[in-house]
């Protein structure tokens, strides 16, 4: 979706991910050939957009990245020391911002399989794995991650700044508070957080409504979405984990869109809904509109979070 939307020739729109692209072959692309995307990019960029579903999603992920790389940028501003992706995938942020990276350290976090995938690809496509990256291998349902970041030579006395980007929604809730607290408590002061999340309402949606079309590349692909913060209630709920909720997004209202949907010439591209349901009967169109009508929600949203909550500690390691 990164790949199809950093096609777009206005730049006022345009994903800002130019690497998506070079990071997949055709290979991948039969891995998800049943996704309208796959056929999208081997189309006209244009015909495809005019894909409600094509053009949706890839006006949603148009809105995560840049968020995501717009705190990443102040963040270096402001005097971050290292970076932390967790469940990194093929991100390609350490790649993409390389100059202002310059003296920092990267720590991607994911599955050996998936780290060896990338590596093959980022070998392909610049020759060799970059210096400042460390490659930290994880089991997220075995290992600890406080454990594995201090194995691979994370210092918790330098601010940091965390990106956890497209993973929460599809974690027990167990899991997601014990990351967000192994994230707080041990960071140093200044350091931040960048994530996306689902909240209870848009969970519901997708589990009562089960002819949505973004259950065909979530539920059907064995990834259906499990965890959601209570709804519009996202400043407590961090604030129990340690961190100060300094700005949330939800990515399908029109702050999103007016922030960054808007052409150079002033008109929308689009909006981040990925399209009717599958099945286009009365029934299931009404009940989807009443659902929306009837909670106070933001469904999915991506937030800003400062670490806030410190402990006293005599070393630079976590408890």
């Amino acid at each position: 979706m990164r790949a199809f939307g950093a096609r777009e020739p206005d730049e006022s729109v345009r994903n800002p991910d130019w690497l998506a692209e070079r990071m997949i072959t055709p290979d991948e692309l039969q891995l998800i050939v049943g996704h309208p995307i796959a056929r999208a990019l081997s189309a006209d960029y244009h015909e495809s957009r005019r894909s409600r579903e094509v053009a949706g999603m890839s006006n949603l992920l148009l809105v995560r990245t840049r968020y995501i790389d717009e705190r990443l940028l102040r963040a270096l501003q402001n005097g971050v020391r290292q970076v932390v992706v967790l469940g990194a995938g093929f991100d390609t942020r350490a790649y993409r911002f390389k100059d202002q990276l310059k003296g920092k350290k990267i720590f991607e976090v994911d599955y050996r399989s998936t780290q060896e995938f990338k590596k093959r690809r980022l070998i392909e496509v610049f020759g060799s794995l970059p210096d400042h990256v460390s490659f930290t291998e994880i089991d997220f349902k075995t290992d600890s991650l406080a454990e594995v970041l201090s194995r691979a030579g994370y210092r918790y006395n330098e601010k940091t700044f965390f990106i956890w980007e497209g993973v929460s929604m599809y974690l027990p809730e167990v899991a997601v508070c014990a990351t967000l607290n192994v994230i707080s408590k041990p960071a140093a002061a200044g350091s931040s957080l960048v994530m996306d999340f689902a909240e209870c309402a848009g969970v519901r949606l997708m589990a009562k409504f089960p002819t949505l079309s973004q259950h065909k590349y979530t539920t059907d692909w064995g990834e259906s979405w499990m965890f959601g913060i209570p709804d519009m209630r996202e400043r407590e709920f961090v604030h129990e984990y340690g961190f100060e909720l300094r700005d949330v997004l939800g990515l399908f209202g029109r702050e999103a869109r007016k922030r960054y949907l808007k052409r150079a010439d002033g008109t929308f591209i689009g909006t981040t809904r990925g399209g009717s349901p599958s099945v286009r009967v009365i029934r299931t169109t009404i009940g989807v509109i009443w659902f929306f009508l009837s909670h106070r929600s933001r469904w999915y949203a991506i937030a800003d979070l400062r670490v806030t909550v410190k402990r006293k500690r005599d070393s630079a390691q976590p408890e």
